[in-house]
């Protein structure tokens, strides 16, 4: 057996982190892909038994192939290690070797993107894994990408992840390699796209066994497929709900089922030029899919995302024009050392190619899934201050797997009702516990559809012995206090009950009716006002009383004159009088403290049915602006304890039956006239 290998002239090499010739290169068969990755399936051999495979474990191996051009460098991160035991000649080993992304892949995660273009997004999320590539990004891009308010990753790899988005907008990628290291490249047009050597490989037909020595094609062929033709799109914008949305795009197919159009909701933007630019790239997607040429030689230098033009024997439809390889498979078969490895000393390499030309635009396909939200799921409200919203009544929610203290989009709130200036109206606080639903099941357009109560945020009332209760509870902004309307349908308990933490004001623009089936009380602390435009009416069956002052005299002498009324009480039914209706059966009562005052500006009527008694404690004055008649149909008794005196400008008469008349006027004559007239007095003194 050898105690040493050497690659040193050999046209494979194998580099990897154990050292030079510890492992050399026996085979390798790998594929790559344009918007896809790589994988070479290496065998190696060694003199050495029991190699540490763990250290080879996520550090890079090279595989290096010589060409008439220089050399291809196959790099790649070791995936997979095995030891197969012995051979003739050494120990076999086999690596897998992949690409950084692949690493990328086994890391998943949920986090938020707040107004970012994808081309940050994707920075950052790969920022990572930059000690694997040097440099382990390469950005050849040309387009102008939008800002994107909100990006969710949402359970999918960080791999899968960068995926999506590339894809997404229509950005492709590939690798490009070199002896330790390899690079992710990001293109979004073909000349962004790198070159083989020299730019062009012929290719030569079938002669026999003749050998050429440059990089050549020995097959082409060339083929179309049937592809969508037309792609449409539309979408809504919450912002714009009337603006026009819908987006079409019609790919350059000719024959007959080159219109075939594909309709896709939702459309995956939010105005109308987002969506004609995104509805071209979906279009150049579909149509990319349509040319496909498939070639075999031994193009070491092609590989995916590489263009190359294609020269020598003709090949209608495809000789003169550059081509970009979407797909290729390597393989490689070294000379032998030793016995035990007869190897392939012919054609030691050999490769197949998927390719399409450059005048055909290219765009990934929309192949990687995007997670989707199963279900409902709970966050946190949060914000500033105590309620946090903007102009549509959106939020700001903190899901619980938010790992970075992130928060969503401002976030629509579903309501009862909502239209044009009307509709129902309840904004989450901060500290609430909502319930998040996505629309689609797109974890990019989160809906708050709830609120739940929790272990900090209990309910308004002990349960379950109050789960009869029914309520809608408000809490005071910056004080300390709530409105409520309440409904407790216990069993000979039911009450609805409103509290108005400050101010309640009723507007009611017709009618209101209010019937109350037994007893009403009404308190109001303060002032009360109230102002009738037309008629007011009440009809009270029974007693009324109305207090003005709380006095402890007044209330005393109040309950005094009850008993009065009490007496009263039923008179009324008794007497009939004319032209009055509808008397109330018991008493009214109404006592004011201080002062009363009454001003009617045209005439006032008043009928009192038995008897009256008015009590003025000092002072009684009235005046009379014309006119004054008083009529007693019985006795009229004046009783005044010290002096009364009587005032008439013109004249006086007192007329007592039809024959006794008294007048006095103003010029000084008194005429006393009756049928017969005596006088009765001590002494009369006559001037």
């Amino acid at each position: 057996m050898n105690t040493h290998f050497s690659q040193q002239y050999r046209q494979g090499r194998l580099t990897t982190s154990l050292g030079a010739d510890t492992l050399v290169l026996l085979r390798m068969d790998g594929t790559e892909e344009l918007s896809g990755d790589f994988e070479w399936r290496v065998e190696a051999l060694s003199t050495q038994p029991g190699l540490d495979l763990h250290s080879l474990l996520g550090t890079h191996a090279t595989v290096e192939i010589d060409h008439t051009s220089g050399a291809r460098a196959f790099d790649g991160v070791v995936c997979e290690a095995e030891a197969c035991g012995a051979s003739e000649n050494g120990w076999r080993y086999n690596l897998v070797l992949r690409p950084w992304l692949h690493v990328a892949g086994l890391r998943r995660n949920m986090r938020i993107f707040h107004n970012k273009t994808v081309v940050q997004i994707v920075e950052e999320v790969l920022s990572a894994y930059a000690y694997l590539g040097n440099p382990h990004l390469d950005l050849r891009l040309t387009e102008d990408y939008p800002v994107l308010e909100y990006t969710t990753q949402y359970g999918d790899t960080d791999a899968d992840f960068v995926r999506r988005q590339l894809e997404r907008h229509g950005i492709s990628w590939s690798w490009a390699h070199e002896d330790g290291s390899h690079t992710l490249l990001l293109t979004d047009a073909e000349f962004g796209l790198p070159e083989v050597p020299g730019g062009t490989r012929p290719f030569y037909g079938v002669d026999g066994f003749h050998r050429h020595k440059e990089e050549h094609f020995r097959t082409w062929a060339v083929g179309e497929r049937i592809t969508t033709g037309a792609v449409r799109l539309t979408e809504y914008n919450f912002k714009t709900p009337n603006a026009a949305q819908e987006v079409d795009h019609t790919g350059d197919a000719t024959h007959p089922s080159g219109e075939i159009e594909s309709y896709d909701w939702p459309g995956d933007y939010l105005q109308q030029d987002e969506g004609r630019e995104g509805v071209r790239r979906r279009t150049q997607a579909e149509r990319g899919q349509a040319p496909r040429h498939h070639a075999q030689g031994d193009v070491v230098s092609l590989g995916a995302g590489w263009r190359v033009a294609l020269k020598g024997d003709e090949v209608p439809g495809a000789t003169g024009q550059t081509f970009v390889c979407l797909k290729a498979e390597h393989r490689f078969r070294a000379q032998s050392y030793g016995s035990g490895d007869s190897g392939n000393d012919e054609q030691p390499y050999a490769g197949s190619y998927v390719l399409m030309p450059t005048d055909t635009p290219y765009r990934p396909e929309r192949r990687t899934v995007g997670p989707k939200v199963q279900g409902p799921e709970t966050a946190v409200v949060v914000g500033e201050g105590e309620i946090d919203c903007d102009e549509h009544g959106r939020i700001l929610c903190r899901f619980h797997w938010d790992l970075e203290g992130a928060h969503t989009m401002r976030v629509r709130v579903s309501q009862n009702w909502a239209s044009k200036g009307w509709g129902g109206m309840v904004i989450p606080r901060i500290g609430m516990e909502v319930i998040v639903e996505h629309l689609r099941g797109d974890p990019d357009k989160p809906i708050v559809t709830g609120c739940v109560f929790n272990g900090d945020n209990t309910t308004p009332y002990e349960l379950p012995k109050h789960k009869t209760r029914s309520t809608f509870m408000t809490d005071s902004h910056k004080g300390v206090g709530h409105n409520e309307l309440r409904f407790e349908d216990e069993s000979g308990q039911e009450e609805i009950y409103m509290h108005a933490q400050k101010d309640m004001n009723i507007e009611i623009l017709n009618d209101r009716s209010k019937r109350v089936e037994e007893d009403q009380s009404e308190f109001v602390g303060q002032d009360k006002s109230i102002q009738v435009g037309g008629d007011h009416s009440e009809v009270i069956s029974g007693n009324m009383s109305i207090a003005v002052g709380s006095n402890p005299l007044s209330r005393a002498l109040m309950n005094k004159t009850q008993v009065l009324f009490s007496k009263l009480g039923g008179v009324m039914e008794k007497v009939k009088i004319p032209d009055v209706l509808n008397f109330a059966k018991g008493n009214m009562q109404i006592f004011i403290e201080k002062n009363k005052s009454e001003i009617v500006n045209v005439a006032s009527s008043e009928v009192v049915g038995v008897a009256k008694s008015t009590v003025v404690g000092q002072s009684f004055q009235q005046t009379v602006g014309k006119a004054m008649s008083t009529i007693v149909r019985g006795r009229w008794e004046s009783d005044v304890g010290q002096v009364q005196v009587m005032r008439v400008g013109d004249q006086i008469t007192i007329q007592v039956g039809e024959k006794s008349t008294l007048t006095m006027s103003k010029e000084g004559d008194i005429l006393l006239k009756g049928k017969r007239i005596k006088l009765d007095a001590d002494q009369i003194d006559m001037n």
